[in-house]
């Protein structure tokens, strides 16, 4: 069974003054290119609301947290986020 270790961040954007998104990313093959995965679908209030919505998220991708956000290959029928 393959498992990939996956490279998950999450950052907050300010598109305007009291509005905060999460996104989520993740590096592909080339680890100075990252990909958006997700993005938040309603804008925060504050910064820290916005990372911490944004690390839940980012946590829906991982399986369980001791191992970290692993992603299995086709063959074991895991999810991968």
């Amino acid at each position: 069974m393959q498992r990939d270790y996956r490279r998950l961040a999450v950052f907050v954007d300010r598109p305007s003054e009291h509005k905060y998104l999460w996104v989520l990313l993740e590096s592909s093959d080339d680890p100075a290119a990252w990909v958006d995965l997700e993005t938040a679908g309603a804008a925060c209030d504050s910064w820290i609301e916005a990372y911490e919505a944004g690390t839940r998220a980012l946590m829906s991708y991982v399986g369980d947290p001791k191992s970290g956000p692993v992603r299995a290959d086709e063959t074991d029928g895991a999810a991968g986020g």
